[in-house]
C-alpha cells in the first residue's frame, strides 16, 4: 500500500490554554524550549573540550590539515576528502588558536546546532514541539553524536548539513501544500495545470547538502533520500491538485534535478577555490609547476583537478587496511564494536620511562559507542515505524524510517573498512524514530509513561558511560563495569 504523503501542513498542536495565555504560553515555548536543548547540548560539548591536550585518534590528519589551510591555503599531501569540513576546522584553530581546543571547537559547535536542527526537523514533521523535542534530548545525551562532537574529524559536520538539507526540504514541501488543504475527495481543478509556488527553500536545501557532499562524498545517501521525499512529495501534490501527478511534470523533475543535482555540484566545486587559488601549493600543482614557475591555463589546472577527484574515488573504492576498531555495517545498530579513539593507562615500563598519563591501576578511555538506551530502544521502535509507513500509509513514520534506512543499508554492500561512527549523520533520525513512537505510544493511556521512561533511561546511560566518553581517569574495575561485552575492549 502506497504511503500517504498529500495531508496537507498544520500548524504545531497547541499547547493547554485558550485565548491570549494559551497564545503567549505557545510562543513562549516556541522559543524556550530550543534554546535549552542549545544550552545543555553546548555546555555538554564544550565543557573540558580542551582534555585530552593532544591530538588523538584522526585529530593526527584533520587538526594539522586545518592549520595547513590556513597557512597554505590547502594541504601539503593528498587528501581523500573535500575541503568544507578541514576549513571548519581551521576557523576554530584560526578563533582560539592551534590547541586542543582550538581544533575541536568547530566540531563541538557543530554538534550542538545538529540538536537544534533535529528539534526543527521534528516540528516540521510531527507538529508537536514535544515530541519534537524528546527527538533533540536524545540526540543531546547519545554517545556516538557526543563523542564526534568533541573529537576534530568531519562527520559531525556532514551531520550538521544533512539535518540542515533536511529541514529545507521539509519547509520546501510545507510552503508547496500551503493552501492545498481541500476536502479529501473533491473533484480535481479541471485539466488546469497546478499552481507555481516559490523554490528557494529546496534550492537553498541544494546548497546545504552540497556543502555536505563537499565534506564528506557519503552525504550522496542523504541527497539520494531527499530528492525521493522531494519528488514523492510533488507528485502527490499535483495529484491532488489536478487529479494526475503527472500534469506538468517536466517542471517539477527539472526543479528538482537542479535543486538537488546540480546546486550540490556547483557547490561542491566551490569549495575547491582554495585548491585552484593555491593551485602551485597543492600536491599535484608542484609537480605541474617547476622553479616557482606555473604556466598552466584554466583547462588544464581543472583537468589536474578531475584528475585529483578521480584518485580520491580510486583510494576509498580500493582501500583496503587492518584496523583493531574496524567492523561489519551489519553490527552497527546493535553497537556491537565500537571505535575506541583515546585510552591510556600505566603499566612498568611506561612508570619506568616516566611516561603515565593515569595512575597504576587506573584508565582513561573516550570511546565512540552510542547510548545503548537510544539505540537498542530504536531497534524496537523501527518495526512500529515500518507498520505505520506501510499499512497506516503514515507519511512521517515513512520519512523518518526512510532517513535512517537509507543512510545505512547502502553500507552494508560496501566491502572497505568500515567503523561505526560512519552512522553519525544517522543518528538524529534514529532519534526521530524513536521519539515519534515513543509519542504516539504515549498518546494512549497504558504507554503514556514511555516517553519519559524513554528520556530518563537515556539519561542513566548517558550519567554511567560519560566517564568513558571524556577520556576521566578511573579504577580499572569501574572502566570494566562500562565495557558490557569483550567487543567493546
Amino acid at each position: 500500500m502506497a504511503v500517504d504523503i498529500s495531508a496537507p501542513p498544520t500548524p504545531p498542536a497547541a499547547d493547554p490554554g485558550r485565548g491570549l495565555d494559551g497564545l503567549r504560553s505557545r510562543r513562549t515555548s516556541a522559543v524556550l524550549l530550543p534554546l535549552v536543548l542549545l544550552a545543555v547540548a553546548a555546555t555538554l560539548r564544550f565543557y573540558r573540550l580542551g582534555y585530552p591536550d593532544r591530538i588523538y585518534f584522526d585529530e593526527t590528519y584533520y587538526a594539522p590539515q586545518g592549520q595547513e589551510y590556513l597557512d597554505r591555503g590547502v594541504e601539503k599531501g593528498f587528501a581523500v576528502h573535500p575541503p568544507v569540513g578541514k576549513w571548519l576546522i581551521a576557523s576554530g584553530i584560526a578563533a582560539f588558536g592551534y590547541d586542543a581546543f582550538g581544533w575541536r571547537a568547530a566540531a563541538a559547535l557543530a554538534g550542538t546546532v545538529t540538536v537544534v536542527m533535529t528539534y526543527l526537523i521534528g516540528v516540521r514533521l510531527f507538529r508537536r514541539r514535544g515530541v519534537a523535542a524528546l527527538a533533540a534530548f536524545l540526540l543531546t545525551v547519545d554517545g556516538l553524536a557526543f563523542t564526534m562532537s568533541r573529537i576534530a574529524m568531519l562527520d559531525v559536520f556532514l551531520a550538521l548539513f544533512v539535518t540542515v538539507g533536511v529541514w529545507l526540504v521539509l519547509v520546501d514541501r510545507d510552503t508547496l501544500w500551503a493552501g492545498s488543504d481541500g476536502p479529501r475527495g473533491a473533484p480535481p481543478a479541471g485539466g488546469r495545470p497546478p499552481p507555481r509556488r516559490p523554490r528557494r527553500w529546496r534550492w537553498l536545501a541544494g546548497v546545504a547538502f552540497g556543502l555536505a557532499l563537499a565534506t564528506k562524498w557519503s552525504a550522496l545517501l542523504a541527497i539520494a533520500g531527499a530528492g525521493v521525499f522531494l519528488v514523492v512529495s510533488e507528485l502527490a501534490w499535483r495529484r491532488r491538485l489536478t487529479g494526475s501527478p503527472w500534469r506538468a511534470w517536466p517542471r517539477a523533475v527539472g526543479s528538482g534535478l537542479a535543486a538537488l543535482v546540480a546546486v550540490p555540484l556547483l557547490v561542491y566545486l566551490a569549495s575547491y577555490a582554495g585548491w585552484f587559488a593555491n593551485f602551485s601549493e597543492t600536491r599535484l600543482g608542484q609537480r605541474e609547476c617547476t622553479d616557482g614557475v606555473c604556466d598552466v591555463s584554466a583547462p588544464q589546472v581543472l583537468g589536474v583537478w578531475w584528475r585529483e577527484q578521480r584518485e580520491i574515488a580510486s583510494f576509498h573504492g580500493n582501500l583496503e587496511a587492518e584496523h583493531p576498531y574496524r567492523s561489519l555495517p551489519t553490527t552497527w545498530p546493535l553497537l556491537l564494536r565500537p571505535v575506541a579513539y583515546y585510552y591510556e593507562s600505566c603499566n612498568d615500563e611506561k612508570l619506568a620511562k616516566d611516561e603515565c598519563v593515569t595512575q597504576q591501576g587506573n584508565v582513561e578511555e573516550i570511546l565512540g559507542i552510542g547510548n545503548p538506551a537510544v539505540w537498542w530502544g530504536a531497534l524496537v521502535a523501527v518495526p512500529l515505524a515500518g507498520w505505520w509507513a506501510v499499512r497506516r500509509r503514515d507519511w512521517r513514520a515513512a520519512t523518518v524510517l526512510g532517513l535512517w534506512l537509507v543512510q545505512y543499508l547502502p553500507w552494508l554492500a560496501v566491502s572497505r573498512p568500515n567503523f561505526l561512527f560512519y552512522m553519525t549523520p544517522v543518528v538524529p533520525f534514529l532519534c526521530l524514530t524513536l521519539a515519534y513512537v515513543a509519542g504516539r505510544l504515549g498518546d494512549r493511556e497504558p504507554t503514556r509513561w514511555l516517553p519519559a521512561t524513554i528520556a530518563g533511561l537515556a539519561v542513566v546511560g548517558f550519567l554511567f558511560w560519560y566517564p568513558v566518553w571524556v577520556g576521566i581517569e578511573m579504577p580499572t574495575e569501574s572502566w570494566k563495569l562500562r565495557m558490557w561485552f569483550g567487543s567493546w575492549i
